[in-house]
């Protein structure tokens, strides 16, 4: 070692060695060392030539005796040895602490700084006269003002005459490592009170006072706890694997933390002031104090459509505030929403499902569940079905109500084309990313809003176009068959059976060329990044232009920024599976089949039915001991037995054939032979009769057969194939039931008042001498039936049904219109058509006084129709020539006062509705009605009809006055 070179102190093997012409000083136990130039034992020949520092004025090597010793060097050595293995951040979430003393001393060869004089004017204009004594404190410079500050007597009454005096150098770069959540021996994180604490009370640097430091420090104080705390919040994220919108947001802080992190390390280098820390510290302290907030308030919501929620209710009230953080913001907006918009694309099909595709068997995700719908009518019935149901609870606020409903149909229209067409073009994933759907995420100004529509309009009209050429240029089972590998992304395959060996070679090939590129470096393309480096240090972020980009109201930014393809895609599908609806599953047949039935509205039904049901003439289909069955025309003569109700035997051959031999389909070829197929063809829907769920209070009346309720057991069967599904809902059904319940009592009573008539007039008839009552009885009867039967199936079924009917025609033309027609025609969802469906039921029920608030009205009725039936069993005795009156409740004229006071109360209830306004149903998407354009109006289909019955019941007030 003594023939060394000694001015070679890095020479190996004593690299890590210290200079042997430095000596550290026996008064501190620190790796820190004191140089005491000023010793005349100290050689300083070609070593170093620097001033002898003045410890007390200046203090810049003098350590602090509180100050603790600390090996900066291996001070986080050992932090994460035993963390478990997590997503790794972008930024240093350990955070290390900083060497804030360098060995710039060390460098001899450098020139010295040149030390900062205290220049006058005086010395300007004449450089060669004598500088005189400084009269005031700040031109003695700062030594002078440090030795104010620690004169015992304090002359300054500052207050902090035991301060300690630090290097400037150290002290910036302290103050900045604390800016970044970084330690160093001058601040010390503190676990217990999750904070920097100072390690040196009252320090200070030459020139300063405490109390004018203590602002700068506290604020980067602040800085650097807001950094650990983020990130903190960002590695217990990671770790804990919460939901997808805080993990988004956990994402898009450390990429905020990482940006300002890289922006302070290019830009410290400049730092040689407190101003200029002071304006670096400033804007990152209200960027991380707002993030810091914000993220207090997140952690506090429970599911992440409330945090998106929270988001973009924090996001709209920047919109006048902080344009820094209004612009972030928006970013931070756009990035935590993707979770969510991701699956909506997904749910509407613009966007591949990963994995395995939501089906009614799963439980549900997002905003889409699947359970047992328990749907209860007015009537108190409670009908449940396996469905998707839209949780509204799990729809962010900020999405309007009506996109929220279009993407929920959307989506699940999409589901019934896959479950039940699985070969149709719009299935096929390739097909829509050939099209190149524009994404589902956010726009905030109207330029940018301008542009996404022009992107709709032209995907949609690509859509368009390939559904028209999917059956001549695409073979549809191919496509089924690489479906699933489409989905996976254009160009990726894993087929290498039937392939050359040249073939598998290139592919290999290619492979190892792509696997060979860099990787792109997400920074780059990071648009919160560059904003944050174009906008942080901006001279007046808050003062910028008051309209950078039009925006629209933060109200309407939502439906621009999602409305546009949800519509388009709506259209598109919706247009596509009602074309199926009304072709291949044959809808108007189904609807048609439902009037001709359940409405009664076949005549030819109408007839046999009544026929089978009531004629007394025909056969019995009653089994009797020892009699044969003949094998006539059989029926089951209501009005002609005593034993009720009949046996499922008795049933099926009195109402055998009848509903098939009835049915009229709606568009019935003209030819023989197709004629006679169609016939040989099932009915649609498999409807039949069956027997109705009763209450035991139910079958009690049903065992009289001269009662009202003689006949509430029948009923139709009716089951729509799955595709009809939407359309003929099981609350649909259930109010078929209860109009088909009604008429079919109507029905029965149409022909007991031709019963009566026949009784009293028919030459056969035993009854001679008939009395007035019994005389006006029958006419007031018939005719009161008759206007009832012809209100309900004129007023009360035809007319709505027809209206029905001339709307299902506009609907299907649109469904046809191409050109400019169709971007005018409005396409409606099967859940519109099915609204409609059953808005046209409940308008038939309110008018058929089928209501719940109608069954006062309806009770009186029924008593009518009650007295009725026993008065045709008065007539049926007489006629008969049986002379049995067993009480005298049924004479004639008992019986006609009775049913004078009835409909004089049912007329009278009746004027008293006429004076109310019409049926106001509940509002839906279809208020707003098609006109034969196809474009929409208004109409008028709350019209109150009770005024028409009146009419037919009398015109000239007969039951408002007294009658003999």
């Amino acid at each position: 070692m003594a023939d060394e070179d000694p001015a070679d102190v890095f020479a190996f093997p004593d690299f890590n060695l210290s200079s042997k012409w430095l000596t550290l000083s026996p008064n501190l136990n620190s790796q820190f060392f004191i140089v005491d130039f000023s010793s005349p034992s100290q050689p300083t020949d070609g070593r170093i030539s620097v001033k002898p520092a003045n410890a007390d004025a200046d203090g810049f090597f003098k350590l602090p005796a509180s100050l603790v010793s600390t090996d900066l060097d291996g001070a986080d050595k050992t932090e994460n040895k035993n963390n478990t293995p997590i997503p790794e951040p972008l930024h240093d979430v350990h955070l290390h602490d900083l060497d804030v003393f360098d060995d710039s001393w060390l460098r001899k060869d450098e020139p010295a700084a040149v030390e900062a004089e205290y220049k006058t004017w005086d010395a300007f204009l004449i450089p060669d006269a004598p500088q005189l004594t400084p009269l005031f404190i700040t031109e003695a410079g700062p030594g002078a003002y440090d030795a104010a500050i620690k004169h015992a007597e304090d002359p300054l009454d500052i207050g902090a005459t035991g301060s300690h005096i630090v290097q400037p150098g150290p002290y910036l770069t302290a103050l900045l490592g604390l800016a970044f959540g970084r330690g160093s021996v001058f601040f010390v994180w503190d676990e217990e009170k999750a904070s920097f604490t100072s390690g040196l009370k009252d320090m200070r640097i030459s020139g300063y006072s405490v109390g004018v430091l203590r602002v700068l420090q506290e604020r980067c104080l602040d800085c650097g706890n807001t950094t650990r705390f983020l990130s903190a919040y960002v590695q217990a994220t990671f770790k804990t694997h919460p939901s997808a919108v805080k993990v988004a947001l956990a994402k898009t802080v450390d990429i905020i933390l990482l940006t300002i992190q890289e922006i302070l390390g290019s830009r410290s280098k400049s730092v040689r002031s407190l101003l200029q820390l002071q304006s670096l510290a400033l804007p990152i302290q209200s960027t991380l104090a707002y993030f810091r907030s914000l993220i207090v308030k997140v952690s506090k919501t429970k599911t992440d459509e409330r945090a998106l929620s929270l988001i973009f209710e924090e996001t709209k009230a920047l919109e006048h505030g902080n344009a820094l953080l209004s612009h972030i913001m928006r970013e931070v907006l756009s990035r935590v929403s993707e979770p969510w918009s991701h699956f909506a694309g997904k749910w509407i099909g613009v966007r591949g499902e990963d994995g395995v595709p939501l089906t009614k068997e799963d439980p549900g995700n997002n905003f889409v569940k699947v359970g047992n719908i328990a749907v209860i009518d007015d009537s108190g019935l409670e009908v449940e079905e396996l469905d998707y149901v839209l949780d509204e609870g799990r729809m962010p606020e900020f999405v309007p109500s009506e996109v929220a409903l279009a993407i929920f149909e959307t989506g699940k229209t999409l589901r019934l084309l896959r479950t039940h067409h699985p070969e149709h073009p719009l299935c096929q994933m390739g097909l829509i990313v050939s099209s190149k759907p524009p994404a589902l995420r956010w726009h905030f100004d109207w330029k940018s809003i301008g542009h996404f529509q022009e992107e709709v309009e032209s995907y949609e009209k690509r859509l368009l176009n390939a559904l028209q050429d999917w059956p001549t240029k695409i073979d549809p089972a191919s496509q089924t068959t690489d479906s699933t590998t489409q989905s996976l992304g254009e160009g990726y395959g894993l087929q290498f059976f039937g392939h050359e060996g040249a073939q598998l070679e290139g592919r290999l090939l290619a492979s190892i060329e792509i696997l060979n590129k860099l990787p792109s470096a997400a920074s780059e393309e990071d648009g919160l990044s560059k904003l944050m480096y174009a906008r942080l240090f901006e001279d007046n972020p808050a003062t910028e232009e008051a309209f950078p980009s039009f925006s629209p109201h933060w109200s309407l930014i939502p439906y621009h920024s999602f409305e546009p393809l949800v519509a388009a895609q709506a259209r598109v599908i919706n247009r596509e599976y009602m074309k199926l609806l009304f072709s291949v599953h044959r809808l108007r047949d189904h609807l048609s089949l439902q009037k001709q039935f359940h409405l009664l509205g076949n005549g030819v039904f109408c007839s046999r039915l009544s026929h089978a049901l009531f004629d007394p003439n025909l056969d019995t289909a009653e089994r009797q001991t020892g009699v044969a069955l003949s094998g006539g025309t059989m029926g089951l003569r209501l009005s002609g037995r005593e034993t009720w109700p009949p046996a499922s035997s008795e049933l099926r051959l009195a109402l055998m054939g009848v509903l098939a031999e009835s049915y009229l389909p709606l568009s019935s070829s003209s030819s023989i032979i197709a004629r006679r197929e169609e016939e040989k063809r099932d009915l649609p829907g498999d409807i039949s009769f069956g027997v109705r769920d009763l209450s035991n209070e139910e079958i009690d009346k049903c065992l009289n057969p001269g009662s009202l309720e003689a006949l509430d057991f029948l009923r139709l069967s009716y089951k729509p194939p799955p595709t009809l599904s939407p359309i003929f809902t099981p609350v649909i059904l259930l109010k078929y039931d209860k109009i088909f319940k009604l008429l079919l009592r109507v029905l029965r009573m149409l022909y007991v008042t031709e019963q009566i008539f026949r009784d009293t007039i028919a030459r056969t008839s035993h009854w001679h001498n008939i009395d007035n009552a019994s005389l006006r009885f029958r006419f007031e009867a018939q005719h009161f039936v008759a206007s009832i039967s012809s209100y309900f199936f004129d007023a009360g079924v035809e007319i709505p049904w027809k209206r029905f009917e001339s709307w299902l025609e506009v609907v299907q033309t649109n469904l046809t219109k191409s050109g400019r027609g169709a971007e005018e025609a409005r396409i409606l969802s099967p859940d519109e058509v099915r609204a409609e469906h059953e808005r046209v039921l409940d308008y038939i029920m309110h008018t058929l006084l089928l209501r719940k608030r109608q069954q006062p009205v309806m009770k009186l009725l029924e008593d009518i129709f009650t007295l009725i039936l026993k008065f045709s069993k008065v007539t049926r005795l007489k006629a008969s020539g049986n002379k049995e009156d067993k009480a005298k409740e049924l004479s004639p004229r008992s019986l006609y006062n009775a049913f004078k006071k009835k409909v004089d109360v049912f007329i009278t209830v009746c004027r008293g509705l006429s004076e109310k306004g019409g049926y106001a149903g509940r509002p839906t998407r279809n208020d707003v009605a098609i006109d034969d354009d196809g474009r929409p109006s208004r109409e008028a289909k709350e019209e109150n009809t009770i005024d028409r019955l009146l009419i037919k019941l009398e015109m000239s007030s007969y039951y408002g006055h007294s009658r003999v």
